[in-house]
């Protein structure tokens, strides 16, 4: 069996939450998935930067299936391969950023707790 393809996308922080400055996650229906990261839902890092006041920015997708999440999450190195981090962000086991790719930011205008 191949798996299911869906999105796979990188979500920027608007500032670091201790050493972590990126999330990939992977989903077969995106705004929903980003909206429910939005209501502090989801991955518990998103709900622990969202608590904490952070907003995030889905600044990289691409079609794939939850292997190739696990392939690019194993790769390791976010930073090398965010579009909002680097000037020339590296592709390796992304597809490359569509010219008419918009990054969709997330504000988080709650007052955030510890960081």
């Amino acid at each position: 069996m191949i798996g299911q393809l869906g999105v796979i996308y990188m979500l920027h922080f608007d500032r670091p939450y201790r050493h972590a400055r990126h999330y990939v996650g992977w989903t077969d229906d995106l705004l929903h998935r980003l909206d429910t990261h939005a209501a502090g839902h989801g991955a518990r890092l998103v709900a622990v930067i969202w608590h904490a006041g952070i907003g995030f920015t889905c600044v990289r997708i691409c079609e794939g299936t939850r292997r190739t999440e696990r392939a690019i999450k194993n790769a390791g190195g976010a930073v090398r391969y965010c579009p909002a981090c680097t000037l020339h962000p590296r592709n390796g086991h992304w597809s490359p950023v569509p010219a008419d790719f918009i990054p969709r930011p997330y504000c988080n205008l709650a007052q955030g707790g510890d960081s």
